[in-house]
């Protein structure tokens, strides 16, 4: 008769590459966030209007005197780029496949993976501080249609919408 061993499994304190799959969901966690927080963060609006109505119900320009030519209003509206997505979409994916084919031990991974989520961070802070910056330095009130005037945009941190439109009533 065979005798079974009935003694209980060694239970082991962590699986292998429990750590390395603890630093992965990290940065999927930091990826979703800063996904969340950058469109959060990089929304805002202005407008100005050179000119106006006077007293008498005619046009106004934008020093105050009487035009025939109706005042044009400017709108700027402060947008995320999609190419902040796509700069995380490519750190996330380029991390995994260099892990995948350079880490040769555990801790090369978790410091490639490390490493990812900080460069995620960084990224995602400095298009939401740029962005805002040249955004509050935009100088929309000061802008007359008639100079020729003309922006920068924050180009690959921010987008931004534009819209000039005749004044109405």
């Amino acid at each position: 008769m065979t005798q079974i061993d009935a003694s209980p499994a060694i239970a082991t304190p962590a699986i292998a590459g429990r750590e390395l799959v603890i630093q992965i969901r990290r940065l999927l966690v930091v990826t979703l966030v800063a996904c969340v927080i950058y469109p959060g963060l990089t929304r805002a609006s202005s407008a100005s209007c050179a000119g106006g109505f006077g007293a008498d119900g005619g046009f106004i320009d934008g020093s105050g005197q009487p035009t025939d030519i109706v005042p044009q209003c400017l709108s700027v509206e402060l947008m995320p780029s999609p190419l902040v997505f796509a700069a995380i979409a490519a750190i996330v994916l380029l991390t995994l496949g260099r892990v995948i084919r350079v880490a040769t031990d555990l801790e090369s991974a978790t410091r490639m993976l490390r490493r990812a989520a900080l460069a995620i961070m960084i990224v995602t802070g400095v298009s939401v501080v740029i962005a805002q910056v040249w955004f509050a330095l935009l100088p929309v009130t000061d802008w007359d249609p008639q100079a020729g005037y003309f922006f920068v945009f924050p180009f690959p941190f921010a987008s931004v919408d534009l819209t000039i439109t005749p004044l109405t009533p």
